[in-house]
């Protein structure tokens, strides 16, 4: 296994720990692993499925103008994501 194409995914509320290969999409991550995570719609629209990144937000794909958009109009933290629209680039933490 090559290891510069693995990323380590932190779920704190299940204090989970999992490799996934580079550019897996978050929302297979959970479902394969049963994380404490839920989902709408998965297609950006609802805000179910809304996570904080705590660390590593910059090893997620970056938002785009729609996500950008919709997070703003529901008042989102920072730091947080639609979790239905990140794949995963690199090692990071998630809380909720």
């Amino acid at each position: 296994m090559d290891l510069a194409k693995i990323a380590l995914v932190h779920f704190e509320l299940d204090d989970m720990d999992v490799e996934v290969p580079v550019g897996t999409h978050f929302v297979d991550l959970v479902e394969a692993t049963g994380a404490d995570v839920t989902f709408g719609c998965k297609n950006g629209t609802c805000g179910t499925c809304k996570i904080l990144i705590s660390q590593g937000f910059e090893n997620l794909s970056p938002p785009n103008q729609e996500e950008i958009d919709f997070l703003k109009s529901i008042e989102a933290e920072p730091l947080q994501r639609l979790g239905c629209q990140v794949k995963i680039f690199g090692s990071a933490s998630i809380s909720q």
